[in-house]
This record gives C-alpha cells, sequence and structure tokens, in this order.
C-alpha cells in the first residue's frame, strides 16, 4: 500500500527531517522526527523509503531556460539527492545551527562583560572623585536651606550661591521670589 507523498506531505515531511536535524533542542528534534516517521508509517513506507520519495525530482535531461545541463546531478542516484546524503546534510546543518547559537552566545557574554567592565570603571571614577574631595562632615547643612541663608544674609550673586550649594540658577531664583513675599 505504498501511495505517493502529495505536493504538501512531501513539504512537510521535509521540514520535519530540517527541524528534527536544525532544532537546538532535544525534546524538539525528537518530536520532529517522530511526526516524520508517523506521516511515512501512514503510506506503509519507512523512513528512509519516505526520504527517497520525498526527495525532489530528478530534473529532465536537456536544456533549461538555454542553458546547459550543467545544473543536473552529475552522480546519478547516489549523489546528493540519495537518503543517506539527506541525513547527513540535516546533520550539517544541524552543527551550522549549532555553531550559530553558541557564536551569538559568545557575543552576548562579551556584550555582558563590556558592559560590566564599562560600569565598575564609573564606580572606580565616582570613588576616586570622592577621595579627591575628601569625606564631608555629616553636619553640612541641606543646599536648599544653606542658599536661603545665604540669600536672606550675604551680597553673593546667584551664580554664587549656585557654585557654593551646587543648586541650579533656576531653583535659586524660585528660592529669592519666595523669600520676597
Amino acid at each position: 500500500m505504498t501511495e505517493a507523498f502529495t505536493e504538501s506531505q512531501k513539504e512537510r515531511f521535509r521540514k520535519l527531517l530540517l527541524l528534527a536535524a536544525e532544532s537546538p533542542f532535544e525534546g524538539e528534534r525528537t518530536a520532529a522526527l517522530a511526526a516524520a516517521e508517523r506521516l511515512a508509517g501512514r503510506f506503509g513506507m519507512t523512513l528512509d523509503e519516505a526520504a527517497g520519495s520525498a526527495a525532489e525530482p530528478e530534473p529532465k535531461p536537456g536544456r533549461r531556460n538555454g542553458r546547459s545541463r550543467d545544473w543536473e546531478d552529475p552522480e546519478g542516484p547516489q549523489g546528493p539527492r540519495a537518503p543517506e546524503w539527506m541525513y547527513r546534510a540535516a546533520a550539517g546543518y544541524a552543527y551550522e545551527a549549532s555553531a550559530a547559537a553558541s557564536r551569538a552566545r559568545q557575543r552576548h557574554r562579551e556584550q555582558v562583560e563590556a558592559a560590566q567592565r564599562r560600569e565598575e570603571e564609573e564606580r572606580r571614577r565616582a570613588a576616586a572623585m570622592q577621595r579627591r574631595w575628601g569625606p564631608r562632615s555629616e553636619r553640612r547643612m541641606a543646599p536648599r536651606e544653606f542658599a536661603r541663608n545665604l540669600i536672606r544674609d550675604t551680597a553673593f550673586s546667584l551664580q554664587e550661591i549656585g557654585e557654593i550649594t551646587g543648586l541650579s540658577q533656576h531653583e535659586l531664583v524660585g528660592l529669592k521670589l519666595k523669600l520676597r513675599g
């Protein structure tokens, strides 16, 4: 009872074999191979027979679009369309996919390490700046309160007060307007 695959079934079978070969997940590979075996079993074929049946049909001898026959398979039935070759090719695709995934993971690790190095360098710079200016007293007045006292009690300009307290000109103008009222 070996009937031929329809085109859609051939395409599905090819995709299942490709997934079984390329998937980075063991469970997905196993499930795809089992589905391919079930599809082949539905037509009373083994996996090897189904792979041969689902292989692309041999091109007709002669010319194609005015070109020579260079595109044909020179090795005949044992050439690249043989079932054994399909398994080898699928294994090669799986290796390439695995290698690509490995390279992607390596790039990601390198990016994470570079980001960590940048963050560590920023922390070192901040610590060096703090050491340069020395330890600060805990008895320090809050910048807004200090600016309020400087505006009220001195003749410093807002620019000078901003340099002393570290507040922006916008904040100082707001404080001065509030103190007027």
